[in-house]
């Protein structure tokens, strides 16, 4: 039996009533959440189990990234619109991308997630059994989607049948870490044939579909125009809506479309920053939550973020709204926190286990040192702001702990299971080499 009492926090619980815990303590113990509460008690009632005192920091669960893709180019590709951004970087990247390339991708990209608090992801990208190795090796909780795509010329993508291979292969390994879904890359590069075929494989295999949402006004137009549909009526219409479907983006919406994603129970991945960085527009959030549908924080990938700090995401998500509707009183903290663990959790079907901290759920949780001068005071009470200020102040670089399934992965601010700067240097060597073998692909500026 291993047991570990972490006492002396500010406990954000994220449960039904948003319970916060000024001095409050946590048992785990085999993996799990064996008890919860306030210091004191539990001190009393564990008084031969480890202990580790926690004050100044602020304990709350691992958070949620529901839309990441893992990658290498970051920084390479900027201020472009989204397809062009495509055509011009992205595409021809993925017609070269080798395994190798994924797997020093992913580890880095893994690593920097974990140590900016991130122990949940669903990561879109290429030769995913790579990816999981990096999961396993790394020790956070990963629902892997690979890019499929089968209309020409995006046929270098996944296909359908490699992604079969990897659910049968490696969903549920790494201790149930590891899951593995139907990753469809995009309306466009998909034919309807594999849209419903996906849909069909999803449901054989009991696992979920993850694909993107419109991001672009114009395509979102253009489609309509070719087809008399908005997107999400297509993808309605093609089969893939569902509990167990994440879109992300979703930014031009039609009020149809919202009636759509809460009526299927379908659920969303908002990605404030490559939305702004891409100049795609903003996700009607508010809109999204007040019909019913679960909405989490992505952080799309390195190449359009240009990082993996969902600490940071959250601070934009009630920016945006905010501003969209000239409405201070958009999106308060507690509602964005849970964005960013339970409902994250919800459109994964994995909040029976994770987001938030109570009796019998899995230990991912994270420490937070609020003994920063960018989050003090530290007030509770009628002024409490530990909530807020975690949403609009803190940062990746403040997380002191990371535990996944009750391991410890990162302490002190350090990645126990490998060397940072070794996988900074794989990333260096894979990007560097990608880039020339890339070139002969990448079009004129004038052609994209």
């Amino acid at each position: 039996m291993s047991a570990l009492l972490i006492h002396g926090a500010t406990v954000l619980t994220v449960n039904a009533s948003d319970e916060v815990i000024a001095d409050g303590a946590v048992l785990v113990e085999d993996g799990r959440i064996a008890d919860i509460g306030p210091s004191a008690a539990l001190l009393q009632r564990w008084p031969g189990v480890d202990r580790h005192d926690a004050r100044g920091q602020v304990l709350l669960p691992g958070l949620v990234n529901l839309h990441l893709h893992s990658g290498l180019i970051r920084g390479t590709a900027e201020d472009m619109p989204v397809f062009a951004w495509l055509a011009r970087h992205v595409d021809p990247k993925h017609r070269v991308l080798s395994a190798d390339d994924a797997y020093a991708a992913s580890r880095l990209c893994y690593a920097e997630a974990l140590l900016s608090g991130t122990t949940t992801v669903l990561d879109m990208y290429r030769y995913m059994h790579r990816c999981a190795d990096a999961a396993e090796q790394l020790g956070l909780r990963a629902v892997l989607a690979p890019y499929v795509a089968d209309q020409p010329p995006y046929t270098y993508f996944e296909t359908l049948e490699a992604n079969a291979r990897l659910v049968e292969e490696r969903h549920g390994s790494a201790q149930g870490r590891v899951r593995v879904w139907f990753g469809l890359e995009h309306l466009t590069y998909c034919t309807e044939a594999a849209f419903r075929e996906a849909a069909r494989l999803a449901e054989h295999y009991g696992v979920g579909i993850h694909t993107h949402g419109e991001e672009s006004r114009e395509m979102a137009s253009r489609l309509h125009a070719e087809t008399g549909l908005w997107p999400i009526e297509l993808f309605h219409e093609r089969g893939i809506l569902g509990p167990r479907t994440v879109l992300a983006h979703c930014v031009w919406l039609q009020p149809q479309e919202i009636e759509i994603l809460a009526r299927t129970g379908t659920s969303v991945a908002h990605c404030p920053v490559s939305n702004m960085k891409l100049a795609s527009g903003i996700c009607p959030v508010p809109e999204l939550l007040d019909a019913g549908v679960a909405v989490g924080i992505g952080s799309d990938g390195v190449k359009e973020n240009n990082n993996l700090d969902l600490l940071e995401e959250m601070k934009f998500v009630p920016l945006l709204q905010k501003v969209r509707l000239l409405d201070a009183r958009a999106m308060p903290a507690p509602q964005v926190l849970r964005m960013a663990t339970i409902d994250g959790a919800r459109a994964l079907g994995l909040d029976d286990e994770i987001g938030s901290l109570e009796r019998g759920k899995k230990a991912d949780l994270i420490l937070v040192d609020f003994m920063r001068p960018h989050l003090t005071p530290v007030l509770h009470g009628a002024y409490g702001n530990v909530v807020s200020n975690l949403v609009y102040a803190a940062r990746g670089s403040d997380v002191r702990l990371v535990m996944v399934d009750g391991q410890v992965l990162v302490r002190d601010g350090v990645l126990l299971r490998a060397d940072v700067n070794e996988l900074m240097r794989q990333a260096q060597q894979a990007t560097e080499a990608l880039i020339v073998r890339r070139e002969p692909y990448v079009p004129t500026i004038e052609g994209c």
